[in-house]
């Protein structure tokens, strides 16, 4: 009888556990540009500030928790920051890679407190209303100290910071509860 563990598929691609964090980081990175290109690609005029946070959220949220590597969240969004930096400067908004930063960095302080109380799915979407939220009071601080207006801001302040609120929540939730018993 065999009684061996059989080898993971990411331990047999990379012997080496360098190599396979190094794989790993690589494909944080990656899924971050993909996260920004599906966010670019399928907008929707709606008139609801956050609702991108939908798709790029439930992908942030899915490979952090996912996620082997400390500040996961982070190098997600800084793949995306990267490419709206290289291909999407003439969209309008150029703190847009900022703002995904701040999300990122969020989110990883949030899924540290969420590991410390055995990973709840409720406490992680909240972290992921809370991280997505973290937009409308970055672009708030913004606007105070350059006076630059945002758009998501003509309909007032409050607005905005409920619907990423809600979005994030909603898209963080369905993450936990598709991907719960793999983290």
């Amino acid at each position: 009888m065999n009684t061996k563990q059989p080898q993971s598929i990411l331990s047999s691609l990379f012997p080496n556990k360098a190599q396979a964090v190094a794989a790993e980081i690589a494909f944080l990175f990656i899924a971050g540009i993909f996260a920004a290109v599906v966010q670019q690609y399928l907008k929707v005029p709606m008139h609801l500030p956050g609702k991108q946070g939908l798709l790029f959220m439930l992908i942030l949220t899915s490979v952090a928790t996912l996620s082997r590597v400390k500040g996961a969240a982070s190098i997600t969004t800084g793949g995306a920051a990267v490419y709206l930096l290289t291909f999407q400067m003439a969209s309008g908004d150029i703190y847009k890679p900022l703002l995904y930063i701040m999300v990122g960095i969020t989110l990883d302080a949030m899924i540290i407190l969420w590991q410390k109380f055995n990973k709840p799915v409720l406490l992680l979407a909240v972290a992921g209303a809370l991280s997505w939220a973290t937009i409308p009071f970055t672009r708030l601080v913004i606007s105070s100290l350059t006076g630059v207006v945002f758009k998501s801001f003509m309909s007032g302040l409050i607005y905005p910071f409920i619907t990423h609120l809600i979005f994030g929540f909603i898209a963080a939730l369905i993450a936990g509860l598709a991907f719960k018993k793999y983290y």
